[in-house]
């Protein structure tokens, strides 16, 4: 009979042996293949076609490196698809193009529609494509951009008739000035005429186009009103020359008569230091009685004993004058330029 030790012994043989053939079973098996991930399915809205703009919303997708990015592509995206429609609705509408047909109008759209803003959106669909790509799309109601663009517009009309009003009774240079000035800034509204009133046809486009058509042919009565009467001493001749000249050449109305003309009065003095003389030119702007410009002209020339020739050359030298820093820095006229 074997005794206790060697039957704990020969257990512990049999265990042993059993391991080691397991141990070598396992490391002899081939090792399982390693799963393939999952290929990740995109949302189908993400190349789908964009949903079609109705009467109530306008939509705009795309995808960029992060949601923020996303969003403003979107925006520009919705304002780049309006701009195309307002740009093919000009071409082929002959009640605008017949009114409006500055070369420069159709730059003036895109620069207008370029400038809405689209607060009012949300974000109705978004994912992320991948660590660096972001989808979103975008949806705004379109009666409320409407509304916010209808508000502003009035907001502008108004300010631009309240500046007309209150032109009643001021000079002619300030009425030419200012309504140059706002037959600009009505023309301005053109682009946001047609946005809207592609936006929404219960717009009367007809009566705001009006608006600015009235606002440009009550300038254009203003400019060929506008007229100048310039006169001068007798030192003052070939000065007064060199200014009616130039307000000649940049188109407004010179005349020989005072009558209903705005006056450019020049009064010259001179007087000779050691070889150097001394012209002073006293240049005063009347609308009728009212004083409403001038200015004192101190022209200097090499004086060789002839004062005929001083005054050619300052003549010459105040026209040079008068084309490099405008008319307005050198006889203190206020005028709008183009």
């Amino acid at each position: 009979m074997l005794s206790k030790n060697r039957v704990i012994k020969s257990s512990l043989l049999l265990i042993f042996t059993a391991l080691i053939f397991t141990g070598c079973g396992g490391s002899s098996s081939a090792a399982a293949p390693a799963a393939k991930p999952t290929p990740k399915v995109l949302p189908a809205w993400i190349s789908a076609p964009l949903p079609s703009d109705n009467d109530q919303f306008m939509y705009g997708m795309s995808v960029e490196s992060d949601r923020e990015s996303a969003i403003k592509a979107a925006l520009s995206d919705m304002i780049a698809k309006l701009g195309t429609t307002i740009e093919s609705t000009y071409e082929s509408n002959e009640e605008v193009r017949g009114v409006f047909v500055n070369s420069n109008i159709k730059n003036q759209i895109k620069s207008g529609v370029s400038k809405v803003k689209i607060n009012n959106y949300r974000v109705i669909k978004s994912h992320k494509v991948s660590y660096r790509e972001f989808a979103v799309m975008i949806e705004t109601d379109k009666q409320k951009l409407v509304k916010g663009m209808k508000e502003n517009l009035e907001a502008q009309k108004k300010i631009i008739s309240q500046k007309y009003a209150d032109l009643k009774g001021r000079d002619a240079l300030t009425r030419y000035n200012t309504k140059k000035e706002l037959s600009g800034s009505a023309t301005k509204l053109l682009s946001e005429i047609l946005i809207i009133a592609e936006l929404d046809k219960t717009f009367n486009k007809k009566e705001n186009l009006d608006f600015i058509t009235k606002k440009q042919k009550e300038f254009l009565a203003e400019s060929k009103s506008l007229k100048f009467f310039v006169s001068g001493n007798e030192k003052s001749a070939k000065f007064a020359d060199s200014i009616k000249n130039y307000l000649a050449q940049s188109g407004f109305n010179v005349t020989n008569s005072k009558k209903k003309a705005v006056h450019v009065k020049v009064n010259t003095t001179d007087r000779v230091s050691g070889k150097i003389a001394v012209l002073t030119l006293n240049v005063s702007v009347f609308d009728k009685a009212q004083r409403i410009g001038g200015k004192s002209v101190i022209v200097k020339e090499r004086f060789n004993g002839s004062m005929a020739s001083a005054y050619k050359n300052a003549s010459i030298h105040l026209e040079q004058d008068i084309k490099s820093q405008g008319i307005n820095e050198v006889i203190g006229i206020n005028l709008k330029l183009d």
